[in-house]
């Protein structure tokens, strides 16, 4: 019985179809892979600030412009804080993990008082909430470790145009 190669496929970052890795382009949506090796997370940051996502996509593949290091320790030691995903720029998920670590701080200090009041609503909706979260942070670390952490990337077309 003879095995037959099969041709080996990558997923298109932006509309994730599975085409063959030889394809220079994207059958689907037309995003020519070249061009990611140019993509920046910089001007992704500037972007999704600005409110413009068209271009942004998220990918594993880290472009030159951020450290593999430098995120896998700012996951570790800054990660309960949101600073791996500042870093990055995806502010939205920082700002859950920086309130998240606001909350537990907070109900540490007054324990006693709000724990007395509130210990049924503690127990049943922040408790686990804090919980969830913080499994997030050390979900993170195993996905940068794994170099599977997903950075927002955006193509500068004028560089691209010239």
């Amino acid at each position: 019985m003879q095995r037959k190669n099969k041709p080996k496929l990558s997923k298109c970052p932006r509309c994730g179809l599975l085409s063959p890795s030889q394809t220079p382009e994207c059958p689907d949506c037309g995003l020519i892979f070249e061009r990611l090796s140019m993509a920046t997370n910089k001007d992704a940051k500037k972007k999704k600030l600005r409110g413009d996502r068209e271009f942004i996509i998220n990918t594993k593949k880290l472009p030159n412009d951020v450290s593999y290091i430098k995120l896998l320790l700012m996951a570790i030691f800054f990660g309960i804080f949101g600073g791996h995903c500042y870093y990055v720029g995806r502010y939205l998920r920082g700002i859950v993990f920086t309130l998240n670590i606001v909350f537990a701080i907070f109900l540490v200090i007054f324990n006693g008082y709000f724990l007395s009041l509130w210990y049924g609503l503690f127990m049943e909706f922040a408790a686990p909430i804090v919980g969830i979260i913080t499994f997030m942070w050390l979900w993170d670390i195993m996905m940068i470790a794994l170099k599977k952490f997903k950075v927002p990337v955006a193509i500068d077309l004028k560089e691209v145009a010239e």
